[in-house]
């Protein structure tokens, strides 16, 4: 039996050298998780004996370390890592789903973003609640087919926050700083875009007429066209300086064909005493059109463009996938793991959402593997190679004698 124990002995210290070599392979490949074998021993009786004899050692189960790795910079828009629990979740050609905590992607040719064996990164082309998480059905391959280019968008909506003197003397028409056209009014611009997505200047003109109470008008500079933008609204204020007339206003376009229907908000527009007529905060949702610059991905998976214009648009969405028993996900080749039934079910989510790890871009995770401890555990491990063989040697000894008796 001692010559069983120490051929099992040889054989697992064999295998054991063998997962030890491969840790110390990869210690430089991206996202990889480190093993180590679970070892037991075995024991059988003699037919001459009660005594359990030692038969020897077995790997009952090879454990996956899934402790995170150190993330290095790298400055690459898709070089991603994961901080804490979670793996990308990626489709090959055949549409079979496989797991990765390797974040190096990159955009085909049908602009489609795939990790480097061509495999489709999978999330949400358009951002959604988290509501909606948890479903297979919603995870998609991410194609930034239609975000190359950014369509141009008229104004609909105008915000405008003016703070104007509600001690304006009629009769005073000093103050250059106030933008005086003529007496008791204040004249300032704002720019919105039409439907060519052609920018224009607007002339908003505050005109008062007695005592909290105001006229506002707004023109478009385009003197010769007609249709042109020519709107005016009264505005009445209250002893505290807050609107009191409609704080949301209709500008009708009179060319549909090149204005949209523009809503003008003066919901924080006020009158203060002795105060400076000024334009403290205006904004308009209209851009012209625009072509991507570069995106950069949230900590929760958004990914956002930035345009030439401007502009910054959420294009879709990465999830992430986790597992109850990730230690029983099944290796693969090229830096990736399968799921299996002792693994339990897949929980697809937002990142940073139901336990999910969050998302760090220009980043990628290093290997976990501990380089020291692996050549300490090489040497141990050749040592009780060496030790099993001696054994082996001397069992050999032992039958020779056996064998020699005469």
């Amino acid at each position: 039996m001692s010559t069983m124990a120490a051929v099992s002995g040889l054989l697992i210290s064999s295998d054991y050298i063998n997962i030890i070599s491969n840790n110390i392979a990869n210690a430089s490949t991206i996202g990889y998780k480190s093993s180590r074998p679970i070892f037991f021993d075995m024991f059988t009786h003699s037919f001459y004996s009660n005594i359990g004899n030692g038969y020897g050692v077995g790997i009952s189960n090879v454990v996956q370390n899934f402790n995170n790795g150190m993330l290095v910079e790298t400055g690459r828009d898709l070089d991603l890592g994961i901080i804490r629990d979670g793996f990308f979740r990626v489709l090959d050609s055949q549409g079979h789903v496989y797991y990765t905590r390797d974040g190096q992607f990159s955009i085909d040719k049908n602009q489609n973003i795939i990790n480097m064996q061509g495999m489709y990164l999978t999330g949400k082309n358009k951002s959604h609640s988290k509501s909606t998480s948890n479903s297979k059905s919603n995870s998609e391959p991410i194609n930034l087919r239609n975000t190359f280019i950014l369509k141009k968008k008229p104004t609909s909506e105008i915000k405008l926050k003016a703070i104007l003197n509600s001690n304006f003397d009629l009769n005073n028409i000093d103050g250059p700083d106030n933008k005086l056209s003529k007496s008791g009014e204040y004249v300032n611009y704002i720019n919105i875009y039409n439907k060519k997505g052609e920018q224009e200047e607007i002339k908003v003109t505050f005109s008062k007429k007695e005592k909290n109470k105001w006229k506002m008008n707004l023109e478009s500079n385009d003197s010769n066209d007609e249709k042109r933008i020519n709107d005016s609204f009264d505005l009445t204020f209250n002893s505290n300086g807050e609107l009191t007339s409609n704080t949301s206003l209709n500008i009708q376009s009179k060319n549909p064909e090149k204005y949209e229907n523009i809503t003008l908000d003066l919901a924080d527009t006020k009158e203060q005493f002795n105060a400076n007529n000024s334009f403290e905060n205006t904004s308009q949702n209209g851009y012209p059109q625009g072509t991507l610059k570069t995106f950069n991905v949230f900590p929760n998976g958004d990914i956002i463009a930035t345009y030439s214009n401007q502009q910054e648009q959420r294009v879709g969405q990465i999830l992430l996938s986790k597992f109850i028993n990730p230690e029983k996900l099944q290796p693969e080749s090229g830096n990736l793991w399968s799921a299996t039934a002792e693994s339990g079910e897949e929980i697809i989510g937002i990142a940073g959402d139901q336990g999910l790890g969050h998302l760090n871009n220009k980043v990628l995770e290093t290997s976990n593997v501990d380089l020291n401890k692996e050549l300490i555990n090489m040497i141990i491990a050749q040592r009780n190679y060496q030790s099993n063989a001696q054994s082996f040697k001397m069992e050999d000894k032992i039958i020779n004698t056996l064998i020699n008796l005469r």
